[in-house]
């Protein structure tokens, strides 16, 4: 009788990358590569299209660039940190990617102070004459490669930013995650490029 392993490892072997459930899907860029697990941006159970979307993004921006990458299950930060070891277990991962991705508007067109905190979107912002004010819109996204002991091995900052008018601001921001997760990707693939 054939082990559950072996039959899984065959199912997995033909199956469309595309098909397979998100705690299974693997980017293959190069099968001898090493493996990085993707924590899902925000919260377990979040169900925000803008983090979801631009953790999609990540994981093909890796692959573009040669990284291979498996999206895990969605885990608050600290407790994949704590469980980084049996994280890297059960994908056969050489570390996983933990991210932070935080996004804060300003009415007038200079940058937010990050450190004092961040604004959450709550909607457009409407002028007294009704209409649509600009607005200047940024992105913060913190990367950190945790090895499987759970320190981190490495990490990166990146942000981006726009005006933006209109009254749908989750493409906006969906926009500058991409930027600065594409930022973000260029560096990790820049870092491991240098690591051989």
């Amino acid at each position: 009788m054939l082990g559950l392993s072996w039959i899984l490892a065959v199912l997995l072997l033909f199956a469309d990358a595309d098909s397979l459930p998100a705690r299974v899907q693997v980017r293959h860029p190069a099968m001898d590569a090493p493996l990085y697990v993707i924590v899902p941006f925000g919260e377990p159970g979040d169900t925000d299209p803008v983090l979801r979307d631009s953790t999609l993004k990540f994981s093909e921006d890796l692959s573009d660039r040669g990284v291979r990458s498996a999206l895990g299950l969605p885990t608050d930060s600290v407790e994949a940190v704590a469980n980084a070891a049996l994280i890297c277990s059960q994908y056969r991962a050489a570390g996983i990617l933990v991210s932070e991705m935080r996004f804060a508007s300003t009415k007038g067109f200079n940058a937010p102070e990050f450190a004092l905190g961040f604004i959450p979107y709550i909607g457009p912002v409407i002028s007294g004459g009704g209409a649509l004010d600009r607005t200047a819109i940024h992105a913060q996204y913190k990367l950190f490669l945790v090895d499987c002991r759970g320190k981190v091995a490495w990490r990166t900052i990146t942000t981006a930013q726009k005006i933006h008018q209109g009254a749908n601001v989750a493409a906006g921001l969906t926009e500058i995650s991409f930027k600065a997760v594409a930022e973000a990707a260029d560096e990790f693939a820049a870092r491991r490029a240098q690591a051989r």
